[in-house]
């Protein structure tokens, strides 16, 4: 008697195992949407992530498009934005910004908000009222106080 009640449970058990929802597992080789980040400023100008020794280290920088992985983007959900070939984040130092290895401070929490109907974005720096701004070709961005009427500070997202 109790090993029908065993096997009956243990048949309930994994019925539920095979009719359970798995969407919202990541199938493991899951890939991330790529992004490249242009200037509505200076069309023709994206994000680069520099190796350059300045003053920050490796400052991102806006520069003409080469279609090269340092000017590729991962946008997460937590609001990292994540270099693909260095695998840096995107970082507030003193108000520049830099790739930093990744670890979730809130100099490397962003917040992107459209402009105009998701055409154009702003990324502000968490709830600071700074925005990344465009500072002029191979210049660091800066954060500048956020005005959405800037083109400076408005930047196209495409996926790539």
């Amino acid at each position: 008697m109790i090993f029908g009640r065993v096997a009956a449970v243990v048949a309930v058990a994994a019925s539920a195992l095979l009719v359970a929802p798995v969407s919202n597992a990541a199938p493991p080789d899951a890939q991330e949407n790529v992004w490249m980040i242009e200037s509505v400023t200076r069309p023709g100008d994206v994000w680069d992530q520099t190796n350059w020794a300045w003053d920050p280290e490796y400052p991102v920088i806006p520069h003409p498009r080469h279609n090269e992985d340092n000017q590729k983007w991962y946008i997460s959900d937590d609001g990292g934005i994540r270099s693909v070939r260095y695998d840096w984040c995107v970082t507030s130092i003193d108000g520049k910004l830099a790739g930093r290895s990744c670890d979730g401070s809130h100099a490397q929490r962003w917040k992107g908000s459209s402009y105009d109907g998701y055409h154009s974005w702003l990324f502000e720096l968490g709830d600071t009222g700074r925005c990344i701004t465009h500072n002029g070709v191979y210049k660091e961005l800066v954060l500048a106080a956020c005005d959405a009427d800037r083109s400076d500070q408005r930047w196209i997202i495409h996926r790539v």
